[in-house]
């Protein structure tokens, strides 16, 4: 796994801490699920969203339950999210219905990754200091692997886009 995907992982694992650290969670079946989460090879597919965007995912809730949207089904038992996680092998969304800044700021990140993986980040982008250091880190590193896997049209999107977030 290279180190983007790995350090991605690890911001993931973070806020999935974050989350488990910070909040007072009485639900323990919850609590199991998001430790599982956090430890589990399943994070890798894990994609935090700003609302449910695909047909496979996880919302927590306000008042801390979890569910899981699995295709027409929602599952709310903790031993058969356990075992979807244990089995899937496709991105998924994780989305949260309660506000906090911090994982906002990974959605956005994960949206922003998404977007450029597409080539589709808009002209106009406001960010804040952090997310924009974060996306030029990701970006240098995508230009230093266009320049060792000699993709031409790699670099000239990944150097423009470095460019256009500079001038910002």
């Amino acid at each position: 796994m290279n180190r983007m995907v790995t350090d991605l992982i690890e911001q993931r694992r973070g806020i999935l801490k974050y989350i488990l650290y910070h909040y007072d969670i009485d639900n323990k079946e919850t609590v199991w699920i998001l430790n599982y989460l956090k430890d589990h090879s399943a994070l890798q597919y894990c994609r935090f969203t700003s609302a449910v965007t695909t047909t496979k995912g996880i919302t927590l809730t306000d008042n801390f339950k979890l569910l899981f949207k699995y295709d027409d089904l929602i599952l709310t038992e903790a031993d058969v999210i356990f075992n979807v996680l244990n089995e899937i092998d496709e991105p998924f969304y994780f989305y949260t219905t309660f506000n906090d800044a911090r994982i906002q700021s990974m959605r956005e990140y994960e949206w922003l990754l998404n977007q450029m993986d597409r080539r589709a980040l808009p002209d106009e982008i406001v960010l804040e200091p952090q997310l924009k250091s974060q996306l030029q880190s990701v970006i240098e590193t995508r230009i230093d692997l266009s320049l060792m896997m000699n993709e031409r049209q790699d670099f000239i999107y990944y150097t423009t886009l470095l460019n256009k977030l500079e001038e910002d």
